[in-house]
């Protein structure tokens, strides 16, 4: 029988935890949780769940207290969740876990992820949470950590439609705290030794613009600009092109647009779309640059875009973004589109449905 084990890392998680194990605990037949330094009552929390309960001193490296978890793992397979998340079944009656399992053909497995209780709706985004128990799989990375195979077959990853992961997070006060006073300094500090990764420089440019601290956001923003323009010149995606990417040039993209740098934001635009066509803010972006050169049928076409993929549940499940880019937004830049170009009754009809979709009483047709 396929055996499965859950694996956590946590501190200071007790508002939190019992959510978690709680939605975790009749999926798997095993779970680790690797204390990394708690100082209230999360260890007497786990405890109530499992008697796997380990301590590791914290060491500013997520790869490397993310496999100390899995070097305690048991079973075939490693589910790995945190604890503002929970797992959510979409099947039914559900199938357990190990018999969805039994003879499958996948390394790993993706699941979508869903933001819970943000105030804003977001696009679900696939995330590998699911995998083999073999010790050419671990973790790489102090920061945003990622699994990697050491073997020498490549990793094969399917998708698990069956369940899915809600992730609560925390509360803006929580969030800011951890910024600055733990995530900051530990890219810092890995910035300062070794340097930063596309993806880690994007996530140190969004969490000082989160702190208030702008200076230092373009700072990043601008060296994420240096390193990525040879890419756009050539067409080559950078080497080991972080799942960010699409957001990156999206963020870089509204920097150039505010600036009126149109020939650069051109150059952006059709190479990010040529990478990433189906992620919808890049062609909200490319609608809105059309609409400022005055070119608004031009835009249409990006903006119905944008909504076909939110009908048809097309675009792409990379990154995560706010799903006003398939609703509401990409319905009220298509009444704009439709108005400059004089088209009333388009643009009538395209502002009742944004209206429509932000009281969530329609879906883009």
């Amino acid at each position: 029988m396929v055996r499965v084990c859950a694996c956590l890392i946590v501190k200071n998680e007790a508002a939190h935890l019992a959510r978690c194990l709680g939605s975790v605990q009749p999926w798997v037949d095993d779970i680790v949780v690797v204390d990394t330094g708690s100082t209230d009552e999360t260890p007497a929390i786990a405890r109530q769940f499992t008697e796997r309960l380990f301590t590791f001193p914290w060491q500013d490296d997520f790869a490397a207290a993310r496999n100390y978890s899995l070097e305690q793992a048991t079973g075939d397979w490693i589910l790995v969740i945190d604890a503002d998340e929970v797992l959510v079944t979409l099947q039914e009656p559900p199938v357990p876990l190990g018999q969805q399992l039994a003879g499958s053909p996948f390394t790993a497995y993706q699941l979508l992820r869903r933001e819970i209780g943000t105030g804003e709706q977001f696009s679900d985004f696939a995330i590998v949470r699911l995998f083999r128990n073999l010790p050419t799989l671990r973790y790489q990375g102090r920061f945003h950590e990622q699994l990697v195979s050491t073997a020498a077959a490549p990793l094969t990853i399917g998708t698990l439609e069956t369940l899915r992961i809600d992730h609560y997070g925390y509360q803006p006060a929580q969030i800011q705290a951890k910024m600055r006073d733990r995530n900051i300094p530990i890219l810092e500090r890995i910035r300062a030794s070794e340097g930063l990764p596309l993806h880690l420089l994007f996530a140190l440019a969004d969490m000082y613009q989160a702190v208030n601290n702008p200076v230092e956001a373009e700072n990043c923003y601008q060296e994420l600009f240096d390193r990525l323009l040879p890419h756009l010149l050539s067409g080559q995606l950078p080497e080991n092109a972080p799942g960010a990417l699409p957001e990156i040039l999206n963020q870089l993209g509204r920097r150039l647009l505010a600036t009126g740098d149109h020939d650069t934001l051109q150059l952006l635009c059709q190479q990010g779309l040529a990478w990433f066509p189906t992620y919808p803010p890049l062609n909200d972006l490319a609608g809105r640059w059309l609409m400022t050169l005055g070119f608004p049928l031009g835009a249409t076409a990006y903006f119905e875009y944008c909504l076909e993929l939110g009908r048809t549940n097309g675009y792409s499940k990379q990154m995560i973004f706010p799903l006003g880019y398939v609703r509401e937004i990409a319905a009220e830049q298509l009444g704009r589109a439709y108005e400059a170009l004089g088209d009333r009754e388009r643009a009538a009809a395209a502002f009742a449905q944004a209206a429509a979709l932000r009281q969530g009483k329609a879906h883009p047709q």
